[in-house]
C-alpha cells in the first residue's frame, strides 16, 4: 500500500535548502568584498611605498650628483690660494643686491654643470604642484624678509628659488619643457655651515641674565671669546634686528638675550653643568668651586680632553646633557625656547673643533 507524502513537509525542507543556499551566497559575496577591499588596500600601499622609494632614490641619486660635482672640483683644481679656497660659487646674489653670505650655490640655468633646466621650481607643474619662496628658506639658513612678523620663513627679495633639474632615464638632461621622458626633478641650494656656531657646544652662561653684558662667573675676560674657544663666543652679539646689516654704519636695535643663551646652554649642558630652575627659565650662580654652576661649565668646556664632537651621556641627579642631531631640531628648540627665529642665519648643528692645545 503506497503513502502519500505529506506537501507541506516538503515545502518546508525546500525552503530550508534555499535558506541555506541563500546564506552561503551572503557569506562568499562578504568573502569576495573583503578580498576586493583588501587587495586594492595592498595596491594602493604598495604603490605607495613605490613611488616613495623612487623618490628617495632620485633624491638620493641627485645628492650624490651634487657631492661629486664638488669632489670634482676639488680634484682639478691647482695649488690652493685665496682664489680657490672656497668652493666656486654661482646662483648667489649680484652685486648691488643685498648678499646671503653663507649661500654658495644654487641650480640655476646656465650654470657651470650645464644640466639645470629653464623651469624655475616656484612655477606650478602640469599636476600644480611648485615650491614656494618661503618652503625654500624652511631651515631658516637665509635671511628673513620680515624681522617683525613672528611665524614667517619668507626670505630676502636677493634669494632667487632654484630652477629644476630634470632627469630622464639617461640622467639629467637640459629640455626646452619637460617632455614624457622626465622621470623625476630636482633643485638644490648649497649652503656654508662651516661659518655658523654650532649650538650643541657655543655659549656660555650669564648670571645675572641681565644685563646682557654681564660675565659669567668664574671665567677671566681674558678666556671669554678666546681663539678657538667656541664654547666661550657670546651668542649675545648676535643681532635679531635688522636681519642683514647692509652698511658699515648701520646698528641693530635688539640682539640676542642672555635668557635665550642660558636656555640653550641650560638644556644642552643639563647633567655636565647642573643650572638652577628648569627649561625657559635656567639660573646660573656664582657659587665657588666646586658647587657653582660656572666652575662646572669651565671644568667641562675648558678641559684639554674635552672634544667637541661627543656630548656627555653620564646620569647625574637623573638629568642627562642633550644634543642637536640635525637641523630639524634646532629649530623645534628654538620655539621651545622663544628666541628670535633671525638668529637662526647664524646657528648650525656641525662643528669640526676640538677643544685641544694646538701645540
Amino acid at each position: 500500500m503506497k503513502q502519500r507524502s505529506d506537501p507541506s513537509r516538503n515545502f518546508r525542507q525546500e525552503g530550508a535548502a534555499l535558506v541555506i543556499i541563500l546564506a552561503f551566497v551572503v557569506l562568499l559575496t562578504g568573502l569576495v568584498i573583503v578580498y576586493l577591499s583588501r587587495t586594492i588596500t595592498d595596491r594602493q600601499l604598495a604603490k605607495s611605498s613605490f613611488e616613495d622609494t623612487a623618490a628617495e632614490l632620485l633624491a638620493r641619486s641627485s645628492l650624490d650628483i651634487i657631492v661629486s660635482d664638488l669632489r670634482q672640483e676639488i680634484a682639478d683644481s691647482t695649488a690652493v690660494s685665496a682664489s680657490n679656497i672656497q668652493p666656486r660659487s654661482y646662483g648667489t646674489p649680484a652685486p648691488g643686491l643685498t648678499a646671503i653670505p653663507n649661500l654658495i650655490r644654487r641650480s640655476v640655468s646656465g650654470d657651470p654643470t650645464g644640466r639645470t633646466s629653464n623651469v624655475n621650481s616656484t612655477a606650478a607643474s602640469l599636476n600644480g604642484r611648485s615650491i614656494s619662496l618661503p618652503r625654500w628658506n624652511s631651515h631658516y639658513l637665509v635671511p628673513r624678509a620680515s624681522t617683525s612678523t613672528m611665524v614667517d620663513s619668507t626670505p630676502i627679495s636677493s634669494f632667487t628659488a632654484p630652477d629644476w633639474v630634470l632627469v630622464t632615464p639617461d640622467g639629467p638632461q637640459i629640455l626646452a619643457r619637460p617632455a614624457p621622458t622626465v622621470i623625476g626633478r630636482y633643485g638644490f641650494a648649497v649652503f656654508n655651515e662651516g661659518d655658523l656656531f654650532d649650538l650643541n657646544v657655543a655659549g656660555f652662561p650669564f648670571s645675572p641674565a641681565s644685563p646682557a653684558s654681564a660675565a659669567t662667573p668664574g671665567i677671566p675676560s681674558t678666556d671669554v671669546g678666546r681663539k678657538g674657544g667656541v664654547a666661550l663666543a657670546d651668542l649675545t652679539g648676535l643681532p635679531t634686528s635688522p636681519t642683514v646689516i647692509t652698511t658699515s654704519t648701520s646698528t641693530p636695535s635688539s640682539w640676542h638675550s642672555a635668557t635665550a643663551t642660558n636656555d640653550i646652554v641650560g638644556w644642552r649642558n643639563f647633567a655636565s653643568v647642573q643650572p638652577n630652575g628648569s627649561f625657559g627659565n635656567f639660573t646660573f650662580d656664582s657659587a665657588a668651586a666646586p658647587t657653582g654652576t660656572g666652575t662646572r661649565f669651565l671644568n667641562l668646556f675648558l678641559s684639554t680632553n674635552s672634544s667637541f664632537l661627543t656630548v656627555s651621556t653620564a646620569t647625574t641627579s637623573n638629568r642627562t646633557d642633550q644634543a642637536l642631531i640635525n637641523r630639524g631640531e634646532l629649530i623645534k628648540l628654538r620655539s621651545s625656547s622663544g628666541f628670535s627665529q633671525n638668529v637662526l642665519q647664524y646657528l648650525g648643528t656641525f662643528s669640526r673643533e676640538i677643544n685641544r692645545p694646538t701645540s
